[in-house]
């Protein structure tokens, strides 16, 4: 490979080229195809951000939240964007390179932490963990957003844990790291449960495993004040994960009480056997960049047999990093990148399984690489290997990513309907997926309620009865006196109508549109739609 030939100011310059690229060809589709991959859960970040907006806060009360008080998150950027325009697809877009440099720049700090010198290897890090490696990534990460947050605050975190518990810093940079450090592990446990399963818990873990076995190795004696105060990698570790339970504890007992979202305490374990070995390992690939169906000599399927190779080599390379003893802290967070990466792996099977949930430990491959690439552990041709295959599954993983942005549009069913809704009403009702999709198609006009929907033998159904879904929407929507007087819409599905078309709410409304996908019914106000039930 030629670019190992190169000085590493060449290597400097052609990988910021590619850097450059990489931003214009996020942005641009991020501006021209927003509307063609928006859903409502990428919407409603729109519509918390507006509303936070609107009321002059960045943790509005008036909102219903999801899984998680979103302290620390992409409204604290988003909505501040709304002072300057008023369009929404140009908040989006703008928002969504903003966030995105989010990521390089709290993975430099990691890899300064870590004490990776060759700044060529820090920028192609920057760069891989900056591009889309699969669509996944684009709709979670890059354009989405929704995991942005996540892995800034983790790389963050865990460069600070890393300084305070191995380097040796001055008395006033300790101090700041450490504020910062105890700062963090409040917030992100006051947040929800997630930021500490995704890496609080393993550092925690993973720390503290170790003092204890080399505390058994050595049959020494048990001294409280020397295991954990005085042995500064487990202070910081019981610390961590001390502070982050109690900010968990103020999340279930009182912010609960001031904020609507719904907490994962009664989460329970699924039945063996529910996720296959095939779904773990289809999720992970896939994220990844693996393409299903491809042809074998294309540049998806050349991709695919890439993403083996530096499968392969990456294993290879971690174990020999981790066997041959690299200097402690790197050790560590080879040792603490595998904790939290089977930890997740091992909730994620055995609760709720989503594909996307792997994505916040799986990133850490990412830093691990610039570790290979700079270890004296490792051969030149392993360094080699692991290296070309890495970057080309990586780096085609995204060329194939931006193509697929640029020609498929998911939206191409919403737009006669929407221009329909928008030239005849202002307020309406739905299911939580064709609701809040269409308010950021017509720029916040038109406003859905969520209606939940009837599960029968796992199928959903419009419900016989009347239920709000308080999911990521305002609170006004569902109050009586909100739009009251107004005519008010009911939109479906055409699968959803011909499941239900017995409902008595379509039999009490009035038919004002058809087409090959969606059916709209008009009610007289609010409540004749609720009565009409």
């Amino acid at each position: 490979m030629f670019f190992l030939k190169f000085s590493k100011k060449t290597k400097i310059i052609l990988i910021v080229q590619f850097f450059i690229a990489a931003v214009i060809l996020t942005e641009f589709c991020a501006f021209a195809r927003c509307i063609q991959n928006m859903d409502s859960d990428m919407a409603s970040e729109l519509m918390l951000a507006k509303e936070c907006f609107t009321h002059k806060t960045f943790w509005p009360r008036s909102w219903h939240y999801s899984t998680e008080l979103r302290l620390l998150n992409t409204q604290l950027v988003t909505s501040f964007l709304f002072a300057f325009t008023s369009s929404w697809l140009t908040v989006k877009a703008v928002s969504a390179i903003i966030l995105c440099f989010a990521l390089p720049l709290s993975l430099w700090f990691l890899l300064g932490t870590l004490g990776v010198k060759n700044r060529w290897i820090k920028l192609l890090c920057a760069l891989f963990i900056f591009i889309p490696w699969s669509r996944t990534m684009w709709n979670i990460v890059q354009f989405g957003n929704y995991y942005i947050p996540h892995i800034t605050i983790s790389f963050i975190y865990t460069g600070l844990f890393l300084s305070l518990a191995y380097s040796e810093l001055s008395a006033k940079k300790r101090k700041t790291f450490a504020i910062v450090f105890f700062t963090l592990a409040f917030i992100s446990g006051a947040s929800g449960i997630r930021y500490i399963l995704n890496f609080q818990f393993p550092i925690a873990l993973a720390i503290v495993a170790f003092s204890v076995y080399r505390l058994v190795n050595r049959k020494e004696a048990f001294d409280f004040s020397h295991f954990f105060i005085k042995d500064r990698p487990t202070f910081y570790a019981v610390m961590n994960i001390f502070l982050s339970g109690f900010g968990y504890i103020v999340n279930s007992l009182v912010l609960k009480r001031l904020f609507s979202f719904s907490t994962w305490n009664d989460i329970r374990f699924n039945t063996i056997g529910d996720v296959s070995f095939s779904d773990v390992h289809r999720s992970i690939f896939e994220i990844f960049g693996y393409h299903n169906g491809v042809l074998v000599f294309g540049p998806a399927g050349i991709n695919n047999v890439m993403l083996y190779s530096a499968f392969i080599f990456f294993i290879v390379c971690f174990v020999v990093c981790i066997k041959k003893h690299e200097s402690e802290h790197k050790r560590f967070f080879f040792i603490i990148a595998a904790v939290m990466i089977v930890l997740n792996s091992f909730a994620i099977i055995h609760t709720e399984y989503k594909d996307r949930y792997f994505i916040p430990s799986l990133v850490y491959c990412v830093p691990c690489f610039a570790l290979f690439l700079e270890s004296p552990n490792l051969s030149v041709l392993k360094k080699y290997l692991v290296g070309v295959s890495f970057s080309v599954a990586l780096i085609l993983g995204a060329f194939t990513t931006y193509i697929d942005v640029l020609t498929s549009d998911g939206n191409l069913d919403k737009r006669a309907v929407c221009r329909f809704l928008d030239d005849n009403y202002d307020f309406g009702y739905a299911t939580f997926w064709n609701a809040n999709v269409f308010t950021m198609m017509t720029d916040g006009r038109v406003e859905f309620g969520n209606l939940y929907y009837d599960t029968i033998d796992g199928v959903k159904y419009i419900p016989t009865k009347f239920k709000c879904d308080l999911w990521l929407t305002p609170e006004r929507f569902y109050r009586d006196d909100y739009k009251a007087n107004e005519p008010i819409f009911f939109l479906v599905t055409q699968k959803q109508y011909n499941d239900a078309s017995q409902r008595a709410v379509f039999k009490n409304g009035t038919q004002v549109y058809s087409d090959n996908f969606y059916r709209v019914f008009e009610f007289k106000n609010k409540k004749a739609f609720i009565d009409a039930f």
